[in-house]
């Protein structure tokens, strides 16, 4: 004879096929997470290059020449730093969350030269 239980509960298998569910769905879901996220810090670095590049525009209409260049004499770190041009501060890299500025010289057979 079979006993019958009052008891509540899952089977196993019940557990195992939502468990399998579970993993297929976030198999299916975490790689769409992680490749949104990269494009997002993507279209940050993007506005930030199209923010530098206007206010770069802006200081050549202003000053006539390119921050750096002529007169005045100015610094590219300090036009970055300049709240005239940037009110919310330079650009910040959205993963590192820093403004790092990288400075790279060139040479040449002619000898080394800084970049214009």
């Amino acid at each position: 004879m079979r006993r019958v239980s009052n008891e509540g509960g899952f089977t196993f298998m019940e557990v195992l096929a939502v468990v399998l569910l579970l993993g297929i769905l976030a198999l299916v879901a975490l790689p769409n997470y992680f490749g949104t996220q990269a494009d997002a810090q993507n279209a940050v670095r993007a506005s930030n290059v199209a923010a530098v590049n206007t206010a770069v525009a802006l200081y050549q209409y202003k000053n006539g020449a390119c921050p750096g260049t002529g007169a005045p004499a100015e610094t590219f770190l300090a036009f970055l730093a300049d709240t005239l041009y940037f009110p919310d501060g330079s650009p910040v890299d959205p993963i590192t969350k820093t403004n790092a500025i990288y400075n790279t010289n060139y040479s040449s057979d002619a000898g080394p030269a800084s970049p214009a």
